[in-house]
């Protein structure tokens, strides 16, 4: 998949610098960045938040250690997600990939968070998105 026009003349979706120390510690597995993510709030309840319906296009990046998978929109704004793979609410995640051969992550807003309501879809439009998918799917049966 393309990178985004913003990240190959602006750098926007970059890896963010201050996560740079904790990643490399953890050992990186798969790392993308420059990608047009998709976010889909459905139903979603949160403190102060609500949205029957929202679709988001971020520009962002996604990376995969040994132990925790990341989503994050920049450099300024915090992550989408960040989630260590041994953690339970690594279990409210479920991946795939959809027509257009981008990682599907769709994650059940109550069991990851508590006090939050309702599903958020991310679709990321990675290249290794088989890859990714792949080794989701063999951490999550572990």
């Amino acid at each position: 998949m393309a990178k985004s026009f913003l990240y190959r003349f602006f750098g926007f979706g970059k890896f963010p610098t201050r996560y740079h120390g904790e990643m490399e510690k953890e050992g990186v597995v798969l790392q993308d960045e420059g990608l047009s993510i998709v976010l889909r709030y459905r139903n979603f309840r949160a403190p102060n938040v609500y949205y029957g319906r929202r679709v988001s296009l971020v520009m962002g990046s996604i990376v995969l250690t040994k132990s925790s998978f990341a989503c994050f929109r920049g450099n300024i704004i915090p992550p989408v997600f960040h989630v260590p793979t041994a953690h339970e609410s690594f279990n409210a995640f479920d991946f795939s990939l959809d027509e257009k051969g981008r990682l599907g992550v769709l994650i059940d807003a109550p069991a990851f968070q508590e006090g939050w309501k309702g599903t958020i879809d991310c679709r990321i439009p990675c290249e290794n998105a088989e890859r990714y998918l792949q080794v989701l799917m063999d951490l999550k049966s572990t």
